[in-house]
């Protein structure tokens, strides 16, 4: 499922949901949202939610009101960040990854949460995609059945490739898109290599090691 798919999930889910909340004439409905991208590289995603939750009828500004919080590349500000909204009464929080779904699940058993993730049911986030349970539903985009098939494609594109570079951040891939990947790995008969990174910055470091390693 792609990104905008996931979004017009969470859009049409939020529409049912938001008219239920009480309105007051002097504070909006808040829904936060909780990614961890930088101001740089989320603005694409918050105009397309904005511009989707408008063609629903709820529109940022007038009936609603989105705050996007960003951990700036760092997951471990995501407890602090959905503890503020917690504080300041959220109708909703959206979290996208892992990380950000299990910071607001640990700051709030009551305000609805619509994750988006790899797998919601692995990390315990939901009972089961049929039956979520408790106060958070979503979409799981079933990331690791699609990185593996990509590891697929890149060994059919070049196949006298016997060793392959991953890059993983953990506030975004979970345990079984990295499973996933090392069985197709097996099953192909080629070696890779996993370089973890934290933030943009490190970027750089680790496609360079990586290049040394898997040429």
């Amino acid at each position: 499922m792609t990104r905008i798919t996931a979004a017009l999930a969470l859009a049409a889910w939020f529409c049912t949901a938001v008219p239920a909340f009480a309105q007051e004439a002097t504070r909006l409905p808040l829904v936060g949202v909780l990614r961890i991208n930088s101001s740089v590289n989320s603005e694409p995603t918050a105009t397309f939610l904005r511009d989707e939750l408008a063609a629903l009828g709820d529109v940022d500004g007038k009936n609603i009101r989105l705050d996007f919080r960003l951990a700036e590349g760092d997951a471990e500000r995501f407890p602090e960040l959905a503890e503020a909204l917690v504080r300041e009464k959220a109708s909703a929080i959206v979290a996208q990854g892992p990380a950000a779904a299990l910071a607001a699940q640990h700051a709030t058993r009551t305000i609805p949460i619509i994750a988006a993730g790899n797998d919601l049911v692995a990390p315990g986030l939901i009972e089961s995609m049929a039956h979520p349970g408790h106060n958070i539903t979503g979409v799981s985009l079933l990331i690791p059945e699609l990185d593996a098939k990509r590891l697929e494609v890149l060994k059919k594109i070049r196949p006298s490739g016997r060793r392959f570079g991953v890059l993983s951040d953990q506030a975004i891939n979970d345990p079984a898109g990295l499973q996933a990947i090392a069985k197709g790995a097996r099953a192909l008969g080629v070696e890779l290599r996993t370089v973890e990174v934290r933030s943009p910055a490190d970027f750089a470091s680790a496609i360079s090691s990586l290049l040394a390693e898997v040429a």
